[in-house]
């Protein structure tokens, strides 16, 4: 698939207007493969990350992408240490299905420790 684009990472404001600048942001950082192949899911997966990033981290809030050769690996990041959990909400919850819509959606996912708290990551693929 892509061998050539670079990693790309952006800082994200700590308000929900961060979705869709996250979304902006992934639209013109995905090589033309990944565009026809994964954009659809990828949106909506980096918008949950993202949103899950603001509503349960802290700042600073940073969005990624990088184009791998089976995969697209999306990154959102904040500053809290407090690891997101998989639940499964009632049929009638209308919030809280984030990271059970990544777990459904991605072909995996995850969360890393760093120096400004954590990265949760999830693979779309391509």
């Amino acid at each position: 698939m892509c061998d050539v684009t670079p990693r790309a990472e952006v800082a994200l404001p700590a308000d929900l207007s961060a979705a869709r600048r996250a979304r902006g942001f992934l639209r013109g950082s995905l090589c033309r493969v990944h565009q026809e192949a994964a954009l659809e899911p990828a949106l909506l997966l980096l918008s949950e990350l993202v949103v899950n990033a603001v509503r349960h981290g802290a700042p600073p809030v940073r969005a990624a992408v990088e184009c791998r050769v089976e995969v697209l690996r999306l990154e959102a990041g904040d500053g809290s240490p407090a690891r997101p959990r998989l639940r499964r909400s009632p049929v009638e919850a209308e919030s809280g299905r984030g990271v059970e819509l990544v777990d459904v959606l991605s072909r995996r996912w995850g969360v890393r420790a760093d120096v400004t708290g954590k990265t949760v990551w999830c693979d779309v693929a391509a």
